[in-house]
This record gives structure tokens, C-alpha cells and sequence, in this order.
């Protein structure tokens, strides 16, 4: 349940970049404040790997205008604080509000930013800032042969369709109730609708949804809605040529669920009852972080594994003497299997990024930005 609350809020934050006064000569000074496990100068041990870096999207506090970009040289052992920022000090605005969603396309790097209404386009290698898209209340993106798919809570549900020739809004259709993460898979694209702030005005109870929008890319039309049966559909991701997809439920007696979905019939199966927080595939498996709360309304945090449609609850990182607050956001290298775990904190003030061994053994952490939650992987930095 860490973070839902903080989604579904933050979808509530407007539309406009917030025009606060900035601090880039401050954040400048602190931009390369390193801190190391085990190393006396405070550098983050170096990975050689395909990959060579990552970025973490921290999203900040809603209204706050303080999401931030870092970068992570794993070459070199560099951990640079609010990157964005020092690559685009003419922007006195800085990234924005609420980054919800990154990805790497190509030559791109796309970020997400929910308060703001805006994808920031930028160079993929360095975050030199390229073009700004007006999306309102924009949620999660994915890139297909040209095109960026977003979605979006406008107009009760949208699915917009961007061009990355020119950046311009090709279309924009209506799916489901406040979508969530969508996938492509063979011509079509799957949108989690989650209904999360639609009302029963007889109730007064949150009417969730519980489809799947499948949308043909070639026509962009809604070909089928899907009933999966769950509610407040959250998350997808595939491994194994599996789709598996998350409900939140409704925060209560509904604690959500996680399950398999098949892409020709809409059919689903349940996987696993205990909700999934965060999560992430390699090579066929799917990771998964779970933090559930017991009576007294105190975080449980728990890990596990889906193998081949089965879940099993694994400790598959070693976290004796990591001190985590409120994890938010799990992701695993491509190429050698590391994880990296972030943590949120208090949700106010800089949260914490840890680095762990393929093996599971903690290598490093850094203090983060506000609210790290979501990575992307790059591919040639120096």
C-alpha cells in the first residue's frame, strides 16, 4: 500500500508548472554530496556493465515543484544529486511537479509530471532538456515504433497518442476511469483502468474500476474492455511472455491481489493475494516488495518471487541493517541482475537509494532526492 495514497493525490495536483522561487546555486553545492557503504571518500563502488548508469526520478511533494532527476555513473562510481537541474540551469523552473513516470526511447528520455500536466523531453545521455508536451494529468507512458502512449485522468480517462518526430499530440481517446500502467504487446496496447476517483453518489463509496482497455495502435480505438474481476488496477508487467497485472482494492477489506491475465480472452487467475507494492522481471522472474500493515497500523515489509505463474514469499535481498522507512520503488539491472531499492522517508525530505548485489548483498546507498521511486537504465554514458 506504500505510495497509492500519494498516487492518487498527486493525480489531483493541477495542470500547470507551479511557479515557485528555485534554489539552483544551492542545489549546485550539494549536487555531488556522495555517500558510500564502506568507502571512506564517500564514492559509490563502480559496476562494469553493459549498463552504464541509471536515472532516478524522484517525484517529490505534491505542489512543492521539487521533483528532481539524479544521475548515476555505475563506471566511474558517481552519484550526481538533481542532474536535471545542473544540465538546464537556464530552466528557472527546473524539472517540475510530481514526476510520475520515466523512460528511455532511443535518444530520448521522457519524464512524467503528473502536477505539472507536461512530458519533459530530453537528450538521453545527458537530461539536456528538448521539448515540453502538454499532457493534462498525465500518468504513465510507453514508446512504440515512433509514438508515446500516455495515459492520462482528463475527461474521465484518456489514452493520448504523441509523435516523437515532432512531439505533438497525434490523438487522444477515452478508456477506462482514471487509467494507470498500460503495456504493448503484438499491435495492441493494454491500459489498467483504476476508477480511483470516481464516487457512488448514492454510497458516497469510491466506485472503482476493475477493466482493461485493449487498444488497437494501428486505428487507435478501444477494440475491447476486459472485466479482470479486480479492482483498482494498478500495475503490469510481463516476463516470460506472462502478463501480470496488480489491484490496490480499495484499501481495506480489499487489500488488492496480484494475477495473471491472458491477452487473447481477457481471461485472469489468481496469483497471489498479498498486494504488491513494487516490482520488477528479469530473465522470466518477477520481484516483488510488499509492505502491508498490522493492527497497530505498522509497516510489514516483505519480498517475493513469481516463477512460471507461482508465488513464493523470498527474501532475496539481505536487508539486515538497512533501515528502510517506506520503500517505494524496486528495479533490477539489465544486464547484471543488481537491484536497487529506494526509499521515501517521510515523503517531505530526501529519501534514500540502495544499491544490492545480484546475490542480494547491499553495495551502496545514497541519499536521494524527495520521494525516489522510479529508474531507468541507460546505455553508453562516459
Amino acid at each position: 500500500m506504500t505510495g497509492f495514497f500519494f498516487d492518487l493525490v498527486h493525480a489531483l495536483s493541477g495542470r500547470t508548472k507551479f511557479f515557485l522561487a528555485t534554489a539552483s546555486l544551492a542545489a549546485a553545492a550539494v549536487s555531488c554530496d556522495k555517500i558510500g557503504v564502506g568507502d571512506p571518500d564517500g564514492n559509490i563502488p563502480s559496476v562494469q556493465s553493459e549498463v552504464t548508469g541509471f536515472y532516478v526520478l524522484n517525484e517529490g511533494t505534491m505542489g512543492m515543484n521539487n521533483a528532481s532527476l539524479d544521475f548515476v555513473n555505475l563506471r566511474t562510481g558517481e552519484y550526481v544529486n538533481d542532474w536535471f537541474s545542473l544540465q538546464n540551469p537556464e530552466m528557472s523552473l527546473e524539472l517540475g511537479d510530481v514526476g510520475n513516470d520515466i523512460l528511455i526511447a532511443g535518444d530520448y528520455l521522457i519524464i512524467v509530471l503528473n502536477g505539472s500536466g507536461l512530458l519533459e523531453i530530453a537528450d538521453a545521455l545527458t537530461a539536456r532538456h528538448i521539448a515540453e508536451v502538454p499532457v493534462p494529468d498525465c500518468r504513465y507512458v510507453i514508446e512504440n515504433d515512433g509514438y508515446l502512449y500516455v495515459t492520462s485522468y482528463a475527461e474521465g480517462g484518456s489514452l493520448y497518442k504523441v509523435s516523437t518526430e515532432d512531439f505533438s499530440v497525434i490523438s487522444r481517446i477515452g478508456v477506462g476511469h482514471d487509467p494507470e500502467q498500460l503495456h504493448f504487446h503484438d499491435g495492441h496496447i493494454y491500459v489498467l483502468n483504476s476508477g480511483g476517483l470516481q464516487y457512488d453518489p448514492a454510497t458516497g463509496a469510491t466506485a472503482y474500476e476493475q477493466t482493461v482497455s485493449v487498444v488497437d495502435a494501428g486505428t487507435f480505438e478501444v477494440v475491447r474492455t476486459d472485466d479482470t474481476g479486480y479492482r483498482n488496477l494498478y500495475k503490469i508487467i510481463c516476463a516470460g511472455d506472462v502478463e501480470y497485472m496488480t489491484s490496490r482494492g480499495d484499501y481495506g477489506a480489499d487489500p488488492g491481489a496480484v494475477f495473471s491475465y491472458d491477452r487473447g480472452t481477457g481471461k485472469t487467475a489468481l496469483i497471489s493475494s498479498v498486494p504488491v507494492s513494487n516490482w520488477c522481471s528479469h530473465s522470466g522472474i518477477v520481484y516483488t516488495q510488499s509492505t502491508t500493515y498490522d493492527a497497530a497500523w505498522n509497516p510489514v515489509m516483505s519480498f517475493g518471487k513469481i516463477s512460471d505463474g507461482e508465488y513464493s514469499e523470498e527474501d532475496f535481498l539481505d536487508m539486515s541493517g538497512v533501515g528502510i522507512s517506506s520503500c517505494y520503488g524496486l528495479d533490477i539491472n539489465p544486464s547484471t541482475g543488481d537491484f536497487v531499492l529506494t526509499d521515501a522517508g517521510d515523503y517531505t525530505t530526501p529519501g534514500d537509494v540502495y544499491y544490492f548485489n545480484a546475490d542480494g548483498t547491499l553495495l551502496w546507498s545514497h541519499v536521494a532526492g524527495v520521494c525516489p521511486s522510479r529508474i531507468a537504465w541507460i546505455y553508453g554514458a562516459e
